[in-house]
């Protein structure tokens, strides 16, 4: 929650949609971005939105449109820009020239930033640091050759100090991702060996996975009875992995509950390798837990996001069950059709709320477990 005294910065959204689609489309397509904004400290004074094919290579937004942005903003005084996409180098450099003096945002940006105001641990902040440098390096790259391209312009004499420039800042950068990246291998390796002396005791794993804020932080202190558990109704409150103990009285024994990390739509892959460390422990469950938001209208487009990241980081043969959450806010949950689409997953319908279900979730994690 932000304080009373944070500085709500005054924000202006731009976004593309198809030439099909309707203003109300639009609006749903910002929902998200709406809550990662709220999530960051924006305040959002107005959306401009264009229809158009693709965006524009330069500007993102057509030619006029900009224009028409970039007077709005300046009138309005607006603080941050946020673009509802990942901007290529040339884009960014382009519109830090329309939006002089304003933070400029991709949609990468944003989430970066969610990020370090939930960072705790120095794994977290580690990885948060590697994922920064890797989308800002571009940026610099771009930045830096249009700068020895203005200086070659400049007269005969000027390019080789400015490639050299280049050069030493490149080799600079790519040091300290080299550090920030032996520092991660370093704590996957300790955290490999201490899964493998759970798993010389018979510890048994069950991993949490699913969309962020679809409850996995709640599910986890029902299940382990953790305190400081953080279940608050925002976005990426999880940044690094928890470990609990639950006992299951199908299997008789204690298994461990990891919560890790919550997914989101349109994540670049320098973000997800990151955060490998972080997902490691997904990687080695013997089972996942995918927790789904039933109460979401979107909740068929968020499972096929989570299942394809899944895959991007190797999780995709993992035995998993689906757990169909917040059934407390939806006045009819398709039950019967659920369980026909999604048989192989094992489906369980639960209220982190009240509390329900939970226990035949426990149930079903351990015949899962039984049956593998």
């Amino acid at each position: 929650m932000l304080s009373d005294k944070t500085k709500l910065l005054k924000t202006l959204i731009l976004d593309i949609i198809d030439k099909d689609a309707d203003r109300r489309m639009a609006e749903e397509n910002l929902t998200e971005l709406q809550a990662l904004i709220d999530a960051v400290g924006g305040i959002v004074v107005e959306k401009i939105i264009q229809k158009r094919g693709r965006p524009s290579a330069k500007t993102f937004l057509g030619s006029g449109k900009i224009r028409e942005a970039a007077n709005f903003a300046k009138e309005e005084n607006i603080e941050l820009i946020i673009l509802n996409g990942m901007l290529k180098p040339n884009q960014y450099l382009h519109l830090q020239k329309v939006f002089p003096k304003m933070k400029l945002w991709d949609r990468v940006d944003l989430i970066l930033n969610i990020f370090d105001k939930h960072a705790t641990s120095s794994l977290a902040q580690t990885q948060i640091k590697l994922a920064r440098m890797k989308h800002e390096i571009p940026k610099i790259y771009a930045r830096q050759a249009t700068t020895l391209f203005e200086r070659a312009g400049a007269g005969i004499g000027t390019r080789g100090a400015g490639e050299r420039g280049i050069e030493e800042e490149k080799r600079h950068i790519r040091r300290q991702i080299k550090q920030l990246e032996d520092q991660l291998s370093l704590a996957q390796t300790k955290q490999g060996q201490q899964r493998k002396r759970r798993k010389r005791t018979g510890m048994i794993t069950a991993t949490l996975v699913g969309y962020t804020n679809a409850g996995k932080s709640s599910l986890m202190r029902h299940l382990t009875k953790k305190k400081g558990i953080i279940s608050n109704n925002a976005l990426f409150t999880t940044l690094e992995t928890k470990l609990g103990r639950c006992w299951n009285s199908v299997l008789q024994q204690e298994i461990l509950i990891a919560d890790t990390i919550g997914f989101i739509r349109d994540l670049p892959p320098s973000l997800i390798s990151s955060f490998l460390a972080t997902l490691e422990e997904a990687k080695k469950s013997d089972i996942l837990v995918h927790v789904i938001d039933v109460s979401d209208p979107k909740f068929y487009e968020k499972i096929k996001v989570v299942e394809e990241i899944l895959k991007q980081i190797g999780c995709e043969n993992i035995p998993r069950i689906y757990v169909f959450n917040k059934i407390d806010q939806k006045k009819r949950v398709p039950i019967k059709t659920i369980n026909r689409r999604f048989k192989k997953f094992f489906p369980v319908f639960i209220s982190c709320v009240k509390k329900e279900g939970i226990e035949d979730l426990k149930t079903q994690i351990g015949s899962l477990i039984n049956f593998l």
